[in-house]
């Protein structure tokens, strides 16, 4: 499966194409936990085993945007695009939804190991300033170290959960927060919906790896409630639409009988 239409064709466009991972290899000043992240792979084993495997492999299948987008260039014969899978069904609870007058409600899970690396550090600060300039129509759910149980609970009786800084698209945890309703703060570039060929729902607010865009796009939910229910909808509809797992299951097994 090839995407001509995602990919970068000159060096300008591959800066342009992978600038929200910039804050990762920044140099000289690149953050603690990209620094790990780098000496973990490069010129490891790790890296010469994943080598290993892509050459050797029948097909490669990226289930989201940022693999398609590194494996095809170098294995467009045999790369392939197939969603993540989340369980979605009728019986899939769903949150509240957002009523008139209620403040927002905003879930932010924290990885301390890995806070900075995600972008997390900078999403809170933001949605902590934001909460001090409206603190009647904000609230914030902050949660570190919790049993998953507890998590979940608190992360139902939110609207909105926040996801990587520097992601073109929602990883896992937030995909699965959206099939109940949640609406995902983070990655929610064009190329994440034109290569699941999406062209009507738009439930992600999509923010840049700045401080200044995530202040942004926290303030304008703020400011604008009315906005919040449908996206939260449209949320459930696109994971159903793009994710479900039988959906996917049924992709794989093409795949699989070519």
């Amino acid at each position: 499966m090839h995407h001509p239409d995602l990919l970068p064709h000159t060096k300008k466009d591959q800066f342009r194409q992978f600038r929200r991972y910039r804050s990762w290899f920044h140099i000289p000043h690149p953050s603690t936990d990209a620094r790990k992240e780098i000496a973990d792979w490069i010129g490891t084993e790790k890296q010469r085993l994943n080598e290993k495997m892509a050459k050797e492999c029948d097909t490669i299948v990226a289930g989201l945007y940022e693999y398609l987008a590194i494996y095809e260039p170098l294995f467009p014969k045999k790369t392939e695009f197939i969603p993540f899978p989340i369980v979605c069904d009728d019986d899939t609870p769903t949150i509240e939804f957002h009523k008139d007058g209620e403040p927002i409600k905003i879930f932010i899970g924290i990885n301390k190991s890995r806070s900075a690396y995600k972008g997390t550090d900078i999403m809170l600060k933001a949605a902590k300033e934001v909460k001090s300039k409206y603190p009647d129509k904000l609230k914030l759910t902050v949660v570190e170290s919790v049993p998953f149980d507890e998590y979940r609970k608190l992360m139902m009786s939110c609207d909105a959960i926040v996801d990587q800084l520097y992601s073109y698209t929602p990883s896992m945890n937030p995909l699965e927060a959206m099939s109940h309703g949640l609406i995902c703060i983070g990655g929610g570039e064009p190329e994440n919906y034109v290569v699941l060929n999406e062209t009507e729902l738009r439930p992600i607010v999509n923010v840049e790896p700045t401080f200044k865009s995530v202040y942004s796009q926290i303030e304008n939910m703020v400011l604008h409630p009315e906005n919040i229910s449908t996206m939260q909808h449209q949320s459930i509809e696109y994971i159903r639409k793009h994710h479900d797992y039988i959906k996917v299951a049924k992709q794989y097994e093409k795949l699989y009988m070519k």
